[in-house]
């Protein structure tokens, strides 16, 4: 069985794949074509003149001007998203834009916005008025200055289109990583345990040091953590998990939150949506999900997990 791999840089994040098959180098070109696509259309981090065709920035666009017909996988996301934000109980919420947009946190003029900006924004970040209509396919802003930020579920969502065009392939064993976004089809062939083994970076030491490491069998795992985008302002550290309620970072003990579901879109909602603001909240809360486990990682560096994990020390694995 033949292994065809690559490693390239997009949407900020560098992308391993993974294909045991003999036309692996073909659905390798047609794995990137595809995140290349998804890219352009559901940015909405580059300017229109260099992202023509982002609908996705379309619709920011003409917030209270018009409706704005889209195409059916991204108003199907975008539909699965608004749903996930109208829970208050949690903080995933894809109306999130423009304190996003103002506090620039991952990018080279991220900046301490004062009381004043905070507060102008916030009544800009209720899903509520996103508008769908399913016949028209359509998607309106009700308020000008409203935007649609998807980057707390995209990944995920082309994470599991791109797994499902491989397997449509044929492919039997693959490997998919999207930065802290990992998609596995079936098993490792190559690993004893007949699993690939993910490690959970550990978000109190340097990237690369793995707290534990999970088999996955065609499942997906992925983590958030505070540690992934941040900057320092007199000494406080403002990470990018943002709290529509506060126009603040959330407030948390949580250093890291990891999700093992079957879809990728699933795990980046709640790695999202679990965090709250205590680790124990957020198991009580996770444990309530179906079809979904949790590991959370503390900020004194205590490692704790939802019932369906058992923790073996470097392993942790489904019950």
């Amino acid at each position: 069985m033949q292994k065809y791999q690559t490693r390239f840089q997009m949407m900020g994040t560098v992308i391993d794949l993974v294909v045991y098959h003999q036309n692996g180098e073909q659905l390798l070109k047609a794995a990137y074509h595809q995140l290349s696509q998804y890219a352009q259309r559901f940015t909405v981090n580059q300017p229109a003149v260099n992202q023509p065709d982002s609908e996705l920035m379309a619709i920011n666009q003409n917030a209270v001007i018009a409706p704005i017909a889209v195409e059916s996988d991204l108003f199907h996301l975008i539909n699965i998203a608004k749903a996930a934000s109208q829970d208050r109980r949690n903080p995933f919420n894809i109306a999130i834009g423009p304190l996003v947009k103002l506090w620039r946190i991952g990018f080279r003029d991220a900046r301490l916005p004062s009381a004043a900006e905070i507060s102008a924004r916030l009544a800009l970040v209720d899903p509520d008025n996103i508008v769908l209509n399913e016949q028209e396919r359509t998607v309106f802003l009700r308020q000008p200055g409203m935007e649609i930020d998807l980057g707390a579920i995209a990944k995920g969502y082309f994470a599991d289109q791109v797994k499902q065009a491989l397997v449509n392939a044929g492919v039997d064993h693959g490997f998919i990583s999207l930065g802290g976004n990992v998609v596995t089809i079936g098993h490792s062939p190559t690993n004893a345990n007949r699993a690939w083994n993910v490690g959970i970076q550990n978000p109190l030491a340097e990237r690369g040091a793995i707290i534990r490491a999970l088999p996955l069998n065609d499942a997906s795992m992925v983590t958030s953590g505070i540690n992934e985008r941040y900057f320092d302002v007199n000494g406080q550290r403002y990470h990018h998990l943002l709290d529509a309620q506060t126009g603040m970072p959330i407030a948390t003990e949580i250093a890291s939150l990891t999700i093992i579901s079957k879809h990728s879109v699933d795990g980046e909602i709640w790695s999202t949506a679990g965090f709250l603001s205590s680790a124990d909240d957020a198991l009580h809360y996770l444990c309530q999900q179906p079809l979904i486990e949790a590991v959370v990682v503390a900020k004194d560096g205590t490692v704790k997990m939802t019932d369906g994990l058992v923790d073996h020390g470097r392993y942790i694995a489904l019950r």
